[in-house]
This record gives C-alpha cells, structure tokens and sequence, in this order.
C-alpha cells in the first residue's frame, strides 16, 4: 500500500470521527437498575430505580433486574440521578 492511499484513509478516518462528534445526541437510549418500583399513571407507569447505569433520557428502554416491578419497559422520557432513576410515561415492554 503506497503512502499516498494510507493518508487517504487515515484522513477519511479522522473526517468520519469528526463528523459522528459533531452529530447531536439520539433521543434513544437504555438504562439498567438494580431494582424498583412502579406506580401507575393512567394507562402507563412511572418508575423508580435504583442502582442505574445507562444513557438516554427520551424513548428510552429501562430493566429493572429484580423487586416486584422486574421487568423491561419503555419510558416516554426519564431522569437519571447519581444511580437513582425517574422514568415517566414508561410501558411493559
């Protein structure tokens, strides 16, 4: 491979990385919780979690691995806080 192909791709690498940082943020995302609680709100849940990870905050998926409220659900938006998690809006999955 000659050196004026591997600048190409090496440039063509940088503008592609470049490119994806400047993208704004999806709107999608996931968050796991170690537990929760689920209290419901019309036709839809709100949540509680705690012991999160995860990223996103509009049309996200939520786990809750373990309580009476284990499950996978879809909220409509969340907040999540120092491992804690508030989810609105959120469905059985």
């Amino acid at each position: 491979m000659t050196f004026q192909r591997r600048a190409t791709g090496a440039a063509g690498i940088a503008v592609l990385a470049l490119s994806m940082l400047a993208a704004p943020a999806r709107a999608d995302g996931s968050h796991e919780c170690f537990s929760g609680e689920r209290s419901p709100a019309g036709d839809m849940y709100t949540l509680s979690g705690w012991g999160c990870s995860g990223a996103g905050y509009a049309d996200v998926t939520v786990i809750l691995r373990f309580g009476a409220a284990a499950g996978t659900y879809v909220c409509g938006y969340v907040f999540p806080w120092n491992g804690t998690l508030s989810g609105n809006r959120c469905r059985i999955s």
